[in-house]
């Protein structure tokens, strides 16, 4: 059966690892179980005679620690789609943490406990974009200059021990930069595709999940596999080199035919990828257009390809994960897509299908 492959290949996949999406729900339970520790340290330094002092700094120290258990709450309920920190949120822990550092009697103390930043900044190299951590450095590294020079005006005449504890504490809270830039190169080599840049089996499955956990009932995805045509003959008659090109000229084309932000994988030797939000009614000219994209008569070698299409709606799919069974309908959905593809093949190539089932 033409399927087999696409058998094979997703079993395995499923089979031999946790998804990465579920991955991600447990670090956010993490963070709703980190928030109201963070509580837990304020209001020890609360009982203690470097806390704060006064009814102005103990009263905002008491609201800061009293709101770590709804926004603990909320990320515990929230871990369902945990694939991006809100701005908010970080707005929050950055803003709360220093609160309760400047209400401390001890400014040495609190330059000490600014090294809580670099928890923070650690969850978010991994759940939120760039600017969102270039924020939060610029942020807390002022956050620490002016703890150091309260500190200094407190103890002038030892500069040197100051400056020591300032300048180990931006090195803790920055070395996040670097914590983040090793995620991002992991990420990239797990989940993209070397030749062409695309995401790999692996990227397009966990894209797939985030993009399925935030459909709405009314909307539908549709999962396209995009086969070139008598790749073979183009391998043998011109190498394996000008195949490469041809491989990534057609990745390239593909990315810009879909869009924003698009999902597109190469999934096999010649074959592609696309998951897309589109209706039904238009699915078919969507994916033409696709299709028409990658030919063009004045390439050196020009080459067509095959589609077919699946569509999964946000109804099927949330019926499908609250039995625990999403996996599966993905699984399923693709090996309509490559049967749709092959049908297309079979009717002798460039040219798409669409899945109307068995």
């Amino acid at each position: 059966m033409p399927t087999g492959r696409y058998t094979s290949q997703l079993s395995v996949d499923a089979g031999s690892r946790p998804g990465s999406v579920r991955l991600e729900r447990k670090v956010a339970r993490g963070i709703s179980l980190l928030v109201p520790s963070f509580g837990l340290i304020g209001l020890i330094v609360m009982m203690s005679s470097d806390g704060p002092v006064g009814v102005a700094a103990v009263t905002v120290c008491t609201v800061v620690l009293l709101s770590t258990l709804p926004v603990g709450a909320w990320w515990w309920l929230r871990s369902v789609d945990a694939s991006h920190m809100p701005g908010w949120f970080v707005v929050y822990a950055d803003v709360g943490v220093s609160a309760m550092l400047f209400t401390f009697a001890d400014r040495h103390l609190a330059l000490y406990g600014s090294a809580l930043f670099a928890v923070i900044g650690i969850y978010i190299a991994y759940f939120s974009r760039r600017n969102v951590l270039k924020f939060h450095t610029a942020f807390v590294n002022a956050v620490i200059l002016v703890l150091a020079l309260l500190a200094l005006l407190e103890q002038p005449d030892d500069p040197a021990a100051v400056l020591a504890r300032a300048l180990v504490t931006v090195l803790v809270v920055n070395s996040v930069l670097v914590f983040r830039a090793v995620i991002r190169r992991q990420l990239d080599l797990a989940n993209t595709d070397s030749l062409t840049g695309l995401l790999n089996r692996r990227g397009l499955e966990l894209r797939l999940e985030r993009m399925m956990a935030s459909l709405d009932a009314q909307s539908s995805v549709a999962l396209m596999v995009v086969d070139l045509d008598q790749f073979k003959l183009v391998n043998d008659t011109y190498g394996h080199a000008v195949g490469d090109d041809v491989l990534r000229r057609t990745a390239r084309r593909l990315d810009a035919a879909t869009g924003r932000r698009p999902c597109v994988a190469r999934t096999g030797g010649e074959e592609f990828t696309i998951a897309m939000s589109v209706g039904s009614a238009a699915v078919h000219r969507c994916a033409d257009e696709i299709r028409e994209s990658i030919h063009d008569p004045l390439d050196e070698v020009p080459v067509t390809v095959s589609v077919g299409v699946a569509l999964v709606d946000g109804s099927r799919w949330s019926t499908a994960a609250e039995s625990g069974g999403s996996s599966d309908l993905l699984h399923n959905v693709l090996l309509d897509a490559d049967t749709a593809m092959y049908e297309s093949k079979h009717a002798g190539g460039n040219r798409t299908t669409v899945y109307a089932g068995e």
